[in-house]
């Protein structure tokens, strides 16, 4: 049988993040500098700070340092984005060396 709050919980949870999703292709062009500008990277932003936001609200069900740790956990990857971003809005193939090079 299945668990109609464990359902509840993933609804929220991937609701807010493709929310975040949404409003980050809209306001992409206010969240990032110049040379990340796009739809892809305004997506991506979204999803990330989405994402923040499910997993902080959800944290709070266990407790606040749970929260507070969870909180750092999905902020410490953020130093990913410029890499992830410049992946979205390019059409070259996946090249690791070359991204890491370039940022």
């Amino acid at each position: 049988m299945l668990d109609w709050s464990a359902i509840q919980f993933g609804l929220i949870d991937n609701g807010v993040l493709a929310l975040g999703m949404i409003f980050g292709v809209e306001w992409g062009d206010y969240l990032l500098p110049k040379r990340f500008k796009s739809k892809a990277g305004g997506a991506v932003m979204g999803g990330f700070i989405g994402n923040l936001v499910s997993d902080a609200v959800a944290g709070l069900a266990i407790g606040l340092h749970f929260t507070i740790g969870v909180t750092v956990g999905c902020i410490i990857p953020a130093m990913l984005l410029p890499f992830v971003i410049k992946r979205a809005n390019s059409n070259k193939p996946l090249r690791i060396r070359e991204m890491i090079s370039n940022a």
